[in-house]
């Protein structure tokens, strides 16, 4: 009897820990389908640092708004555009991306040369956005955006969506990877010249 009741109690404490294990991945899985769902949509804000560091950029008067189109449960496709808040139509840097959400964490992959960036350690609502990013430098780089309802995207991408125009035909002014424009400031800062 005794022998019978040690391996009961043994094996309700495995099932017990099996039980606590697997629920705690699926509320991994669930928080990180909800946090997908949030993300989708357009937002604004100053990213501290990231403009001096990957430009060479200096002052206040530079924002970066981010459209996130949510594709799968975690993850989707989108763009960014750097700009000078004095001059946006001349001094900018658009670029698509594809993200995902994986175990609380945030991956960006960047259509052009750049790192992939990593967003961690951050809070995400409805309206706001702000944490901690990682792009291999060993700056941490402090983000707060705003969910930005009114911003116009037609200027960067009129007529295109992610690579493709709107008649779905690959677009010809593209790189392998993806759409990249740059003009102004930012295009001077990757010696490119303005567009």
């Amino acid at each position: 009897m005794k022998k019978f009741t040690y391996m009961a109690i043994v094996m309700m404490t495995m099932a017990l820990f099996t039980s606590c294990y697997v629920e705690h991945w699926d509320w991994n899985d669930m928080e990180d389908r909800c946090e997908a769902s949030i993300l989708d949509g357009t937002w604004t804000g100053q990213i501290n640092t990231y403009y001096y560091d990957r430009w060479g950029l200096t002052g206040d008067s530079y924002r970066t708004t981010m459209y996130f189109e949510q594709e799968t449960a975690y993850s989707g496709w989108g763009y960014e555009v750097d700009y000078d808040l004095r001059n946006p139509h001349a001094d900018y840097y658009y670029c698509e991306f594809e993200w995902e959400v994986y175990n609380g964490s945030i991956r960006i992959c960047y259509a052009d040369s750049w790192n992939d960036v990593y967003i961690y350690d951050y809070n995400l609502s409805s309206n706001r956005f702000e944490g901690r990013m990682d792009d291999g430098s060993s700056t941490d780089i402090l983000f707060r955006l705003n969910y930005d309802r009114g911003f116009d995207w037609g200027y960067w991408n009129y007529g295109y969506t992610c690579g493709y125009n709107d008649n779905g035909n690959e677009n010809q002014n593209q790189n392998e990877k993806g759409r990249v424009k740059a003009s102004g400031k930012f295009a001077n800062a990757l010696g490119n010249g303005a567009e």
